[in-house]
């Protein structure tokens, strides 16, 4: 697709954002503090400790109140931070734009900065990995979109299927998220309390699976190191905001 076909595409989206109303409009949710297990016993009990798994060693997590956003950040949402002046346009898909760019649909292809900037833009930021765990580590995990084809596949429209029990959508499937933390080993510390994982590092941490996850991949616990830098068709995010 030629430059002219996706600037026209994008302007075109962005003008149908502002007719079209966005019902999710970053409502969030509070998720009460506590203490829970973060990490998993899964790799060591089915994957015989498997490099790809190796990395959710189980230990306790201490994490203070906070509010999250209910869906991942959509298409339209990150168009008026954009509209606003702060930022960047969105990157559409060279081959398949239309698959990606519906309004309420995740936006994707936003490196961690531009996903940073966004939630800064909001009054609030990333949410740490430990944050993430908690508020995806529940009883009732919620619908998920997942296992679709590369060539073909897509996310869906946030909000599609049914919530976690914290009434979070698409915390599994759909599209990764974006984390505030570095990618490396958990602390060993016995016990600690909101944690930020390492001071520095080389990629960062992506959660929740994509829509197109295989099943392994699609757990509460498992993590994946994602090059901040790069873009991703299944990588989005969503904000918090502390509970001050």
């Amino acid at each position: 697709m030629n430059l002219y076909k996706i600037l026209t595409t994008f302007m075109l989206s962005v003008v149908v954002s502002f007719f079209v109303p966005n019902i999710y409009a970053s409502e969030q949710i509070l998720v009460e503090g506590g203490v829970f297990e973060m990490g998993s016993h899964y790799c060591e009990e089915e994957q015989n400790n498997s490099d790809w798994c190796n990395d959710e060693t189980p230990h306790k997590v201490q994490v203070d109140s906070f509010w999250v956003d209910k869906f991942e950040v959509t298409n339209t949402e990150y168009r008026q931070c954009f509209v606003a002046g702060v930022c960047e346009p969105e990157v559409l898909h060279e081959d398949r734009p239309g698959d990606f760019n519906k309004g309420n649909q995740p936006v994707v292809f936003a490196t961690w900065k531009e996903a940073s900037i966004y939630c800064n833009w909001r009054k609030g930021r990333l949410p740490t990995e430990a944050e993430w765990e908690y508020a995806a580590k529940v009883e009732k995990l919620g619908g998920a979109h997942w296992n679709q084809p590369y060539a073909v596949g897509s996310p869906v429209s946030v909000g599609s299927f049914e919530p976690n029990s914290h009434g979070l959508h698409d915390m599994m499937g759909n599209v990764y998220e974006w984390t505030m933390d570095w990618y490396g080993s958990y602390s060993k510390k016995e016990k600690q309390k909101n944690p930020l994982g390492p001071e520095k590092g080389k990629d960062k941490v992506v959660r929740g699976g994509s829509w197109d996850s295989l099943g392994h991949f699609l757990r509460i616990s498992d993590r994946v190191a994602k090059d901040p830098d790069f873009r991703y068709s299944g990588v989005g995010f969503r904000c918090v905001k502390p509970n001050l």
